[in-house]
């Protein structure tokens, strides 16, 4: 399972044109994903370039992004209650439908003179709660970066975790040994969906402007920021993952009932994850 520790970077923020000057000469960009896959990462490393600003994901439930002030405003009656959030998407409805693409063309407007690209998250499920948000990202061109997690077992590991710890990423410098228990059924539930899904962010962004990485390239990680840089068309720089990958460890290590999801990929034909 890989962890994560957040890593300072003198490079970035400071180094931007505070000029407030409107740059129509910027490049509109999205990275375009699902969760578990990288995205994090890649999001703030690119937002040390100074040529590059990228935010998290604007249409996130709550406002805890990279640039909460770019959080689009929804309406919300709770942040926790699993319950209430799933009325928070029905009101939500009639906000979106109007609010959210003058939200992104004010997030591309927003540009300084010094940013030669601007971009934010969307994850492949916005898609599918609004469509009218990806048919003008579509019409206008929008730059992809797409990136896909091609181990989907090991998403969805990730994903079980982050369920059961709710630390979606470590911010420190401990790692947590905690094993914890995968359920079988869950886990085979999430093969079958991320599949699908990673078939998917290559079939909609097909005939865009778009790049395809993959998180299994991250460790050729120069090589990898070398081609987004060109994509971007910016200038290229030297930067190191704002996050630190703190375990590379055997899954088997962190999986109590490992013997039995061993025996369960073998079953399902799914050696090639192991």
């Amino acid at each position: 399972m890989l962890c994560w520790e957040q890593i300072s970077l003198q490079n970035g923020l400071q180094n931007r044109n505070s000029s407030g000057k409107q740059n129509n000469l910027m490049t509109p960009f999205i990275i375009f994903t699902t969760q578990r896959s990288g995205s994090t990462v890649l999001t703030r490393t690119l937002d040390e370039h100074p040529e590059i600003f990228c935010a998290g994901e604007l249409f996130h439930e709550i406002n805890d992004i990279h640039h909460p002030e770019w959080h689009f405003p929804s309406w919300a009656l709770s942040e926790k209650n699993k319950m209430l959030r799933k009325v928070d998407k029905i009101i939500n409805y009639p906000n979106l439908r109007l609010r959210a693409i003058p939200h992104i063309k004010k997030f591309y407007k927003g540009a300084e003179a010094a940013e030669k690209a601007r971009g934010f998250k969307l994850m492949i499920s916005h898609t599918r709660t609004m469509p009218y948000v990806w048919n003008y990202l579509k019409t206008n061109e929008t730059k992809v970066i797409v990136l896909i997690r091609k181990n989907v077992f090991k998403t969805g590991l990730s994903r079980l975790r982050k369920d059961e710890t709710r630390v979606p990423h470590s911010a420190g410098a401990v790692v947590d040994n905690t094993k914890f228990r995968v359920a079988p059924a869950k886990l085979l539930k999430h093969i079958h969906y991320l599949e699908k899904v990673n078939q998917q962010l290559l079939d909609y962004t097909a005939g865009m402007p778009r790049i395809v990485l993959y998180y299994e390239d991250f460790g050729q990680w120069d090589e990898m920021m070398h081609k987004v840089f060109n994509f971007l068309q910016v200038s290229p720089l030297t930067l190191q993952p704002v996050l630190n990958k703190l375990s590379g460890k055997d899954w088997r290590e962190e999986v109590s009932n490992y013997q039995e999801i061993e025996q369960l990929m073998k079953e399902n034909n799914y050696t090639q994850y192991l």
